[in-house]
């Protein structure tokens, strides 16, 4: 350590036990609302597509995954800051999904999901009619 230069750790915030430190590894999101459903971009560069897996359950969007740890074989790393290990991440939308309808993809570290509005149940007016004479009551 250099005279008069703080440990990493300080430097660069998020130390051991640091109440300010976010979750080990929660991919950020952006859910966007359109007119036939909805939009879900989920950050997690580093990840490779057969590590996520994607559930759709009620109104939940649930993303499951790993990344990988960088190598760390050449120099000494005075900072690590990009998250390694499992993560989830559940999304909670406003109404019913249709998951035969969803679909998925995955570019540049961005896991895009589009995930349609579960039908709405039509309402339906049933006539009665009378009982011809001779039939069954």
């Amino acid at each position: 350590m250099t005279k008069g230069r703080p440990p990493a750790r300080w430097a660069f915030g998020y130390g051991a036990g640091d109440p300010g430190a976010p979750p080990p590894h929660l991919p950020p999101v952006d859910v966007v609302e359109h007119a036939h459903g909805w939009r879900l971009v989920f950050e997690i560069p580093g990840t490779e597509p057969d590590t996520v897996r994607v559930d759709v359950a009620g109104r939940v969007v649930a993303v499951r995954g790993e990344r990988r740890p960088t190598e760390r074989t050449h120099g000494t790393f005075l900072c690590v800051e990009r998250a390694s290990g499992p993560f989830e991440r559940l999304v909670e939308l406003p109404d019913e999904l249709d998951p035969d309808g969803a679909a998925a993809s995955y570019a540049d570290g961005l896991l895009t999901l589009e995930i349609p509005r579960r039908p709405a149940i039509r309402h339906r007016t049933i006539p009665i009619r009378p009982a011809r004479s001779g039939e069954k009551k």
